[in-house]
């Protein structure tokens, strides 16, 4: 994947850090043209706005997804153009990702996500001191993760571990340890702004993947039974 490729009017997810930091920033740009091999235009008024006082060390991290395929690469501004464009120049090489190693199913349920303080593993309990950080429905899920698209500002600055929390029937309960791996931006939509991408982590608990594979099926077959 290289910038020539990408359409224009092709939607950017923009992350801010500072040494590699998360500062906290995120919103959406629009690809416009390239310039040449490593300078292109964006249109994103957020962008734009905060050009003048952006401190000489913000990184910006972008993020395209295309299907099941997650683009990213970093840049930083360089100058800005009449009508909320921006120039930026492209730092690091694309790196290009499939995080579906489960095809997704569009189930939605209701799912409790859990902030795990660092350096603390999430067990299948949820412990008193968990912070419950979404109390909404996921979009889509599979055996590998699930995707949830909300309104809820999800502070990811530290980058903790999750524990969610669903079930897919009165019998199929889960509680399971989780990670972000994708975070995008939207304008708003009628079912949320933001969409997040976790990724279950079975690691100290293989048997329940296949358990959670099992429900899947199981509610798709009773859903194709109505």
């Amino acid at each position: 994947m290289v910038l020539g490729l990408i359409e224009r009017g092709a939607k950017l997810s923009v992350a801010e850090e500072i040494e590699h930091r998360p500062t906290g920033e995120e919103y959406e740009a629009a690809f416009n043209y390239l310039e040449n091999d490593y300078l292109f235009i964006v249109q994103c008024g957020r962008l734009f706005e905060r050009f003048d006082t952006l401190a000489k060390d913000v990184q910006l991290n972008f993020s395209l997804r295309i299907g099941a395929y997650i683009h990213t690469f970093t840049g930083r501004a360089v100058e800005k153009k009449r009508g909320g464009m921006v120039l930026v120049e492209q730092l690091s090489e694309i790196q290009t990702f499939n995080r579906r190693q489960f095809d997704r199913d569009e189930i939605r349920v209701p799912i409790n996500v859990f902030s795990v303080p660092k350096n603390e593993t999430a067990d299948t309990g949820v412990a008193p001191d968990y912070e419950q950080v979404i109390s909404d429905t996921t979009f889509d899920i599979s055996a590998g993760g699930f995707c949830i698209i909300t309104n809820k500002h999800l502070d990811t600055k530290h980058d903790p571990d999750y524990l969610a929390k669903f079930a897919l029937s009165e019998k199929e309960a889960f509680q399971l340890p989780a990670e972000i791996m994708r975070r995008s931006i939207y304008q708003r939509t009628s079912i949320g702004r933001y969409d997040f991408g976790f990724r279950f982590i079975f690691d100290t608990m293989p048997e329940e993947r296949d358990r959670l594979l099992r429900g899947i099926v199981n509610r798709k077959l009773t859903t194709l039974k109505r």
